[in-house]
């Protein structure tokens, strides 16, 4: 779809998010706004929508019980499916999920663009993938399990379903890839593997690019796309980018043998319904109660204080990534949704520089 048409496409559309204070979400809604949707977000308080765009309406609820999501999708042509949370059990996520896709049926929405992941394949991170590869085979995280869950439910409804499947998601606000990496360089260093793998990283731009132009496919069915950059990149020039923003930090290698050795055995993974860690139990009620910036401020401050020896070791999931070698091909969301990827690393990178420098100002001058 050309550039003016898509974004014609959603000039006054009704359109309905999830996870709108999210990562991606914060990234999204405004998108939207801006190309003339007509937006209404989910929200568990309204301090959480704060900072989003003017003409922005926000219907106070949340994925559970309670919460008459039939009502509040009534009437809106898409249901852009962002909420995930990290804190709870991957079967409540399940839970949520099923709830709202029940309620979008009975609605009569138009159709659900829904954030998956690449981790749904079997072969992740190892061997290179597209839409073809064998995926949902037994094994891995509970999150994983309900990923591929969710996918199969929305392959088997009857509403048009776009799922997407991004990769690695980098930019301004990710937790894991941008400011855990940025935090680890700003009191010492990151180790990585050699060998060391590719990493098939996206910017957080491209990953909205591709969910509005899946809004506004005109003829969707119940379709999957994997959602990449460019090309993939070493993860140290992911890493040595970041550290250069911030005009400190160290990347430092070691044999992925000498790292693993140092990991010791692999935990047994956990199902779909273990309970969170203890400590993203407490995280999650501290945010409730102090709020979530004041929360991040002070887990700062103690990181800095806890985190004596400087240096970022990676733990089995970020080994496993790091070694990976696989490649995910973009092909059929280029021809399908006329993706294409605005960001590779050089531009991801000054894209996110403005937002590290703020988070890390360098006190040495």
């Amino acid at each position: 779809m050309q550039e003016t048409g898509w974004r014609d496409a959603l000039r006054g559309r009704r359109v309905f998010v999830t996870g709108a204070s999210g990562f991606i979400g914060r990234r999204l809604v405004p998108a939207l706004a801006s190309a003339g949707a007509s937006v209404t977000v989910l929200a568990r308080t309204r301090a959480s929508a704060r900072g989003l765009p003017p003409g922005i309406q926000v219907l106070s609820g949340s994925l559970a019980p309670g919460t008459d999501l039939a009502a509040a999708l009534a009437g809106q042509e898409v249901l852009l499916h962002f909420a995930y949370d990290l804190r709870a059990a991957p079967a409540a996520n399940l839970a949520a999920f099923e709830l709202l896709a029940e309620a979008a049926a009975r609605a009569g929405v138009g159709r659900i663009v829904h954030a998956s992941s690449i981790v749904v394949y079997d072969g992740w991170p190892g061997r290179d993938l597209d839409e073809t590869s064998p995926w949902g085979g037994p094994g891995g995280s509970g999150y994983r399990a309900v990923k591929i869950a969710m996918e199969r439910r929305l392959l088997a409804g009857k509403l048009p379903a776009a799922i997407l499947q991004p990769t690695i998601v980098y930019g301004p606000g990710s937790t894991l890839w941008t400011d855990g990496f940025a935090a680890a360089l700003a009191r010492g260093a990151v180790v990585v593997p050699e060998p060391e793998g590719l990493c098939n990283g996206v910017f957080v731009d491209d990953v909205v690019q591709a969910a509005l132009r899946a809004a506004a496919l005109p003829d969707l069915g119940r379709e999957r796309f994997i959602v990449s950059g460019p090309e993939p990149f070493a993860w140290s020039a992911l890493i040595e980018g970041y550290a250069a923003i911030l005009g400190r930090g160290e990347l430092r290698r070691a044999p992925e043998a000498e790292l693993r050795a140092r990991l010791g055995p692999r935990p047994a993974p956990a199902g779909p319904e273990a309970a969170p860690p203890l400590a993203a139990r407490i995280s999650a009620r501290a945010r409730r109660l102090i709020g979530q910036r004041r929360f991040e401020a002070l887990a700062g401050a103690l990181r800095q204080r806890l985190d004596r020896d400087g240096v970022m070791y990676p733990g089995h999931h970020l080994l496993d990534e790091m070694t990976g070698r696989g490649r995910c091909r973009i092909d059929h969301a280029r021809a399908r949704l006329g993706y294409a990827p605005d960001h590779d690393l050089a531009r991801g990178l000054a894209a996110t520089a403005d937002y590290l420098r703020s988070r890390h100002p360098d006190r040495r001058a």
